[in-house]
């Protein structure tokens, strides 16, 4: 189901309005989010946003990408921000990054995940040592060894949900760019697809033949685009 709440923050003298969509009961509200995206809790940052690690009241951590606000890029950014909404709202899959809420103003565009402890698969691949802890933005791991058992059990996750994106969903739907580091890890290391902000739903069958732009991180573009 689906939950659009709108209210008023009023801070330092000015009324700054909140749009809320919510794609489940939630039991916090922008306040409790917004008030922790503090710089000790960045735990990532990419070329469209920053990723804060939140502590919210009865549901332990939640993960929140803020798009980046640059006037520039406006246009750019509302439509990878629109489009991880639209297709993320409508996906309900174990190996694909669930989407709590969205919360936006004139200012801001949050989106607000589920909290993956192990983080992303390439800050894993990356670990050279093996006989130190490692430290993922700011929480610290002990030390497990990346085995070829949890590297199957990983592969098999994320083409799973690649799988059920391209053919269970109705219209299917296409990533675009696909990685390591859009690859999350939950506790018992089950791999989740996240950050859709590339993704496009399509709409005719043969609109895949139709896309001549070249969108994505070079290296992990799928061969036909």
């Amino acid at each position: 189901f689906l939950i659009i709440k709108a209210f008023k923050k009023r801070k330092e003298g000015l009324d700054n309005s909140w749009k809320l969509i919510s794609f489940q009961r939630l039991s916090f509200d922008e306040s409790s989010i917004v008030s922790s995206m503090t710089e000790q809790n960045i735990i990532g940052s990419g070329g469209y946003g920053t990723v804060y690690r939140v502590d919210v009241d009865g549901l332990g951590y939640v993960a929140v990408k803020k798009i980046w606000n640059n006037k520039k890029l406006d246009d750019k950014l509302r439509s990878s921000f629109c489009a991880e909404v639209k297709i993320l709202s409508n996906i309900r899959h174990n190996n694909i990054v669930r989407l709590l809420c969205c919360i936006s103003n004139d200012d801001s565009m949050l989106l607000v995940y589920e909290y993956l402890e192990k983080h992303s698969l390439d800050k894993w691949l990356r670990t050279k040592s093996k006989s130190s802890s490692s430290t993922f933005s700011g929480s610290v791991q002990p030390h497990v060894v990346l085995d070829w058992p949890k590297r199957l059990k990983i592969a098999i996750g994320a083409a799973q949900g690649l799988s059920y994106m391209h053919h269970d969903c109705s219209p299917p739907i296409i990533h675009r760019d696909v990685k390591t580091s859009n690859i999350l890890l939950d506790a018992q290391f089950n791999a989740k697809v996240a950050d859709f902000g590339l993704a496009r739903i399509l709409v005719k069958p043969d609109e895949l033949n139709t896309m001549s732009s070249v969108i994505g991180s070079f290296g992990y573009i799928a061969p036909g685009e």
